[in-house]
């Protein structure tokens, strides 16, 4: 990396991040901004309560109080809201898909094999789980939720339908068409108050124009969600979060110094950085968030390459790109992209001979375990020298987390491997529900989540406010360890931490606390 005085080129203002989740890869973009039901344009409704823990709702009135007993609704959940009776009328219906006995809640499904299951074939790694897999522990997540939550006299119902849009049709943005007829389903035929599938930028945006509060759209820029609000929600970091961590991270970890964890003769050399991004236009926000970061600490990157969002010639560009940084002589890489692209660059990389460091954005789900085995399979040592942040928390051991405790509190069979996901959309949308009270709309929900009190749990710390609808506001520290066993699966193949997580903006500036050689 070389200093120019405060100018950089810019690799940050054109990335984006490409993200893989329920078998969907998503690029992003902005959208104008929607109204509310009931609402209008741009109106917001202030929050109806307090953010202290136990303290009751102002304005839902006497029907409404905070528990006697206990401070948290559910004493095992480090997410827990505050805890709340109900005795009285909540209203009947005061919204689409709210009555006086269920919450309408879609989910949408296909034949279509999740992506993580393509990936791991590509990447010989175990793991095989299907769609009707997700439907059936959402399902039985569901009823946790109806247990131990304050829904003050409703119920959420969970409707499964088969949606028209697909895989490849959404991949880069596309496939508008057949995810706006599912939205249009969900909000008429369905009527639906909340989709917890909202997994692609189209579905999200087509439910957002349909006043529909979705939950999930991953890694999207801060301002798209302030665009959509309030309806798009995520428990997935923002893009925003992950390039203001990457950039904090570099700037005060990596960028100047030898490159520790590259190998061979780049070993220790100052650092250069390389970055290779998708070569979509659309969305520039995150970019120029972390660009501003990057230019206040006087940077620049050494070489930018972009590649078209095209699965038939991901190989092809791989391997381009791979030669084209050898030659460049770059020290460390940052790749922000998709993990296929990642998984063949990686492959091509341990071909050539090319030891660089791989340094990690947490974005588009490369940090977690799954991808970095799969990335281990195909590109043997490759991926030791990985090393980054990460929004996510460090995953608990497999059968003891959160969301494995709360299926298996209502169903003996084992729930899908990707339960935490699951439980963690489903989660936000109950207190989001929890927190509105019983006068249950887009805006409620909205002005419930902004008094949600912060909590930290497996999937960072959430704070939700006009500027966050993701939550999360801080990132650790990882590398990438191949023995060490996942707690995710128990196959050999983690990212470790330090055991401390960094709100964004106070990391300290010192080297990185890595417990491993440079050689692993």
């Amino acid at each position: 990396m070389t200093q120019s005085g405060g100018t950089v080129r810019g690799w940050w203002r054109d990335y984006v991040a490409l993200v893989v989740v329920s078998g969907l890869l998503v690029t992003l973009g902005v959208a104008a901004p929607r109204s509310s039901l009931g609402s209008r344009p741009g109106e917001r409704v202030e929050p109806t309560l307090e953010s202290q823990v136990g303290e009751p709702a102002t304005g839902w009135g006497s029907d409404v109080t905070a528990c006697p007993d206990r401070e948290l609704q559910v004493e095992s959940s480090r997410y827990s809201p505050p805890c709340f009776t109900f005795t009285g009328d909540n209203g009947g219906r005061t919204t689409r898909g709210v009555t006086a006995d269920t919450i309408k809640v879609a989910f949408r499904t296909n034949d279509n094999p999740t992506f993580f299951s393509l990936l791991a074939r590509l990447g010989n790694v175990s793991f095989d789980e299907s769609v009707r897999d997700w439907e059936r522990t959402a399902v039985g997540l569901v009823d946790y939720f109806n247990e131990n939550f304050e829904f003050y006299g409703r119920r959420l119902e969970l409707v499964p339908y088969f949606g028209r849009g697909q895989i490849a049709e959404e991949l880069t943005g596309g496939g508008r068409d057949n995810a706006t007829n599912d939205a249009v389903r969900v909000a008429q035929d369905i009527g639906a108050f909340a989709d917890v599938t909202a997994l692609s930028r189209p579905y999200a945006e087509a439910l957002s124009d349909r006043e529909v509060v979705n939950i999930g759209a991953p890694f999207m820029p801060r301002e798209w969600f302030t665009d959509n609000a309030p309806y798009a929600w995520s428990s997935l970091p923002s893009c925003t979060i992950g390039a203001e961590a990457g950039a904090e991270f570099g700037v005060k970890r990596q960028l100047g110094k030898p490159a520790a964890f590259a190998g061979g003769e780049l070993h220790d050399r100052i650092r250069t950085v390389g970055v290779v991004i998708p070569n979509d236009q659309e969305w520039k926000r995150c970019g120029e968030t972390g660009r501003r970061i990057l230019q206040d600490a006087g940077y620049d990157t050494d070489l930018r390459l972009e590649y078209v969002l095209d699965l038939t010639t991901v190989q092809t560009q791989a391997a381009d790109a791979v030669a084209r940084l050898k030659a460049a002589n770059i020290t460390s890489v940052v790749c922000g992209c998709d993990p296929l692209m990642l998984m063949y660059m990686t492959a091509r990389a341990e071909e050539q001979n090319y030891e660089p460091e791989w340094l990690i954005l947490g974005t588009g789900f490369i940090d977690l375990d799954l991808i970095g085995q799969m990335i281990t399979a195909s590109a043997g040592d490759q991926w030791l020298h990985a090393t980054g942040s990460s929004p996510l928390a460090t995953p608990e051991p497999s059968g003891t987390g959160e969301a494995y405790r709360a299926y298996r509190s209502v169903r003996d069979d084992e729930p899908s491997l990707m339960v935490d996901l699951l439980y963690h959309q489903l989660l936000l949308l109950a207190i989001g529900i929890q927190m509105a009270g019983p006068d249950l709309r887009p805006e409620t929900f909205e002005s419930g989540m902004f008094a949600f009190p912060q909590r930290s749990g497996a999937v960072g710390t959430w704070k939700f406010s006009a500027d966050n609808y993701t939550g999360v506001i801080d990132a650790r520290e990882i590398w990438w360890d191949p023995d060490a066993i996942s707690p995710w699966n128990g196959q050999p193949g983690t990212y470790l931490d330090n055991g401390t997580r960094y709100e964004i903006g106070h990391l300290p500036t010192k080297e990185p606390d890595i417990h491993r050689t440079a050689d692993g």
